[in-house]
């Protein structure tokens, strides 16, 4: 598609149809675009994707495979008279799905097109070292794959400043309707267990019982809507384990909920550090508290129960997590324009 002087550009985001950070990062770059004055539509329909990888590659059965795209090719069809008529699209999927070759094609879709994919994800895939070494190992494709990448934090395990192609466009966590109003109590909100970083969570638990702080524990599934009120009522949101970026991590920040965490390097896009290192420690704002061990998460949460307020320590949370971090909150409108930029070049 070629647009000219006078039109506008026509973006078109592809993501999943399931409640997941993808989707959450689609609606957010939606709501961007728009206000840049761009033609937007995001579809549910990444799944399709995963119909255009070959029978060899899919690893399915023969039968299954065709039955899958017959069934689908209607709708997979309907997808394509979308995507063609976009100066750009939009891949919304978390790494490292994006960059496997046997989950979705982007190869041929791109081929289909004739017309620039990028992916919007988290963090950069240059900023995670692990990630590219493990996508080399399994011989799957990297940067290259696609034409560009938008991503939330310049920060995931490394920051380089020298990104081809990248554009750090933030997210626009003020559409969520989430803000530091005043808490009924202090209640805390301990997080979905991960395998492997039990013992955390049950430290986590037993200092709670002792300092005497109501909590939340995350056992079952939730609608967006549904754990979105959860943050609303917490206070103290407990990280489980490493985070490349952390969704839940700033949706509770908005409601100005302090963040507990024993290690600094875990919110690692986060670090406010020049020159941090894979999984190593980091400089974190006043809106997180690192502890270490039971002892001093036990001082430090009787300290925050001593200190807190139910109007103006959820302002002192948000304020601090706004004025470090604010194009997590409105976006970068510089960074988009740079990338727009790029796209009607392309385009005309």
């Amino acid at each position: 598609m070629h647009v000219g002087k006078s039109e506008k550009l026509k973006v078109v985001i592809l993501t999943r149809a399931d409640h997941s950070s993808p989707r959450v990062l689609a609606e957010s770059l939606q709501h961007q675009l728009r206000e840049a004055g761009v033609e937007c539509e995001t579809i549910f329909g990444l799944d399709m994707l995963n119909r255009l990888v070959s029978l060899k590659e899919s690893k399915f059965r023969l039968h299954y495979w065709l039955k899958r795209k017959a069934a689908n090719w209607f709708k997979d069809q309907k997808i394509f008279r979308a995507l063609k008529k976009a100066d750009a699209v939009v891949i919304s999927e978390c790494i490292p799905n994006a960059f496997w070759k046997r989950l979705y094609n982007i190869e041929k879709l791109k081929n289909i097109l004739l017309s620039p994919v990028y992916v919007y994800e988290v963090y950069a895939l240059a900023n995670a070292p692990t990630q590219v070494s493990t996508l080399t190992k399994n011989n799957d494709p990297l940067h290259e794959r696609y034409d560009g990448h938008l991503f939330i934090s310049p920060v995931t395990e490394i920051r380089d400043p020298h990104l081809s192609n990248g554009f750090c466009i933030g997210i626009q966590a003020k559409i969520w309707n989430l803000r530091p109003l005043p808490k009924k109590e202090l209640i805390a909100l301990v997080d979905f267990v991960q395998p492997g970083f039990e013992a955390y969570r049950q430290m986590q638990m037993d200092a709670l019982h002792k300092a005497g702080i109501p909590f939340i524990s995350l056992e079952r599934r939730y609608t967006l809507d549904e754990i979105r009120e959860v943050y609303r009522q917490v206070s103290i949101y407990f990280m489980q384990s490493y985070e490349a970026f952390g969704i839940p991590l700033l949706e509770c920040l908005c409601t100005g909920a302090q963040v507990f965490t024993p290690d600094s390097g875990w919110p690692m896009s986060w670090r406010l550090d020049e020159v941090p290192q894979v999984h190593g420690k980091g400089e974190l704002p006043g809106c997180f508290t690192v502890y270490d061990g039971e002892e001093d998460l036990l001082q430090k949460l009787e300290l925050f129960k001593k200190n807190f307020d139910l109007v103006e320590t959820p302002l002192r949370v948000f304020d601090e997590c706004k004025k470090n971090y604010p194009a997590f909150y409105e976006g970068d409108r510089g960074e988009l324009d740079k990338w727009l930029g790029a796209v009607k070049k392309k385009a005309v």
